[in-house]
C-alpha cells in the first residue's frame, strides 16, 4: 500500500470518526423528578420548538480545567435535576473555551454556562 493511500485512509477514518461523536454531545436522561431531560453540548435543534427559559454560570473552576469530562459530567447532572423546576426540558451545557496566551489558559477561572430550554417537540424518552 502506497504511504499516499494510508494517508487518505487514516484522514478519512479520523472524519467519520468526527461525525459520529459529533452526534454524541446530546443524551437523553431522566432527572430523580422523573422528567425526560436532554442534556449536552449542542444547542436545540429547530425542530425541537425550543423557547429559552433561562441562563445560569455553573461552577467549573480549576479542577475543570484539570478534568473536563468530569467536569462536564458534573455541570450535566446539576443542570438536568434542576431543569424541571425551571420549566426546562433542553439542557445546552458552555463549557469554557480553552484559550491560552504565552501557555497560561486565560479561561481558567470561567464559570460553564448552561442555558436552559423548554421544548415542546423533543423525540420519545430512549429506552
Amino acid at each position: 500500500m502506497s504511504p499516499r493511500i494510508a494517508v487518505i485512509g487514516a484522514v478519512a477514518i479520523g472524519l467519520a470518526g468526527c461525525a459520529a461523536v459529533g452526534k454524541l454531545t446530546v443524551r437523553d436522561y431522566e432527572s430523580s423528578s422523573g422528567q425526560h431531560v436532554l442534556a449536552g453540548q449542542a444547542e436545540p435543534k429547530t425542530e425541537y420548538q425550543c423557547a429559552k427559559v433561562s441562563q445560569e454560570a455553573q461552577p467549573w473552576g480549576m479542577a475543570g480545567n484539570m478534568n473536563r469530562a468530569g467536569a462536564t459530567q458534573r455541570v450535566t447532572t446539576a443542570a438536568v435535576e434542576s431543569a424541571p423546576s425551571k420549566g426546562a426540558n433542553y439542557a445546552y451545557i458552555m463549557a469554557p473555551a480553552e484559550a491560552s496566551v504565552g501557555g497560561f489558559n486565560v479561561n481558567a477561572f470561567k464559570d460553564a454556562q448552561v442555558a436552559y430550554y423548554a421544548c415542546s417537540n423533543l423525540p420519545p424518552a430512549a429506552g
